[in-house]
């Protein structure tokens, strides 16, 4: 009797053990393209270019230039953090539409960028933490950020994407890394750093995000000149410039 019981216990407990890995199996999970596209239809009015895949969206520049650009999103990242999930996603500017006339661009239109982090909750419902649609970089229509890195900057939870923009302007190249990153309901430009100087065309600048550090990461940087590496070092994140800037004479 005594060994029925205890059979009877156990199989009960296996049987419950059973319905909470099921239980923890079907919990559902985010549908991030289905974000992702409800995001891009919220942001670029819904407008989507089906020829070429993307989203046309009309932009007046900082130059005061009537635009209009087809934006097209990344490749999605969700982080787990502390207060729940984080989906972050860019969006970047289609520059190589070369059947309508509508997506061409002089070489003062700068390429443009979206950036956006999203809540997600437990049941997928999801809204904005920090956005920005109309991020300008670049030019000629092109802002670099097609080739955006996803980076963590701090234990934080601040993460980023890190790439290059800039130009040729009459033979000469100008280059800046750009790091991009929640602030304040919005997304900045947290990087001062050059890859190339209009002053300096043989010297350049290799950046790459440090992996440890208290507080925001500092950056680990190469400086080489003629193609021969000069000295390495690392650039600490400025808090009163709220960047990462140069140490002088760098």
């Amino acid at each position: 009797m005594e060994k029925t019981a205890i059979a009877g216990v156990l199989a009960l407990s296996l049987l419950l053990a059973g319905h909470v890995a099921v239980a923890r199996a079907d919990a559902p999970s985010p549908d991030v393209n289905a974000i992702v596209k409800a995001v891009m239809d919220d942001q670029y009015g819904n407008q989507y270019d089906s020829k070429h895949a993307c989203w046309t969206f009309a932009h007046t520049s900082e130059q005061g230039n009537a635009l209009t650009y087809c934006m097209s999103a990344g490749k999605p990242q969700v982080v787990d953090t502390a207060k729940g999930k984080l989906l972050y996603v860019y969006a970047a500017n289609r520059y190589d539409i070369h059947d309508d006339d509508r997506y061409s661009y002089g070489h003062v239109d700068p390429g443009l960028m979206g950036a956006f982090a999203i809540k997600i909750d437990a049941k997928g419902q999801w809204t904005y933490q920090s956005l920005d649609n109309a991020l300008e970089f670049g030019s000629n229509g092109y802002c670099g950020c097609n080739k955006a890195e996803f980076v963590q900057l701090s234990q934080q939870s601040d993460y980023g994407w890190l790439f290059t923009s800039g130009g040729v302007f009459q033979g000469t190249v100008v280059a800046d890394y750009n790091i991009v990153m929640a602030h304040k309901g919005g997304f900045v430009d947290v990087s001062k750093i050059p890859q190339v100087r209009e002053a300096a065309q043989d010297v350049q600048y290799d950046v790459k995000v440090a992996s440890a550090g208290a507080g925001m990461f500092p950056l680990n940087v190469t400086k080489s000149k003629g193609g021969a590496t000069v000295k390495s070092f690392q650039v600490k994140f400025d808090p009163k410039a709220f960047a990462y800037v140069l140490p002088a004479g760098d």
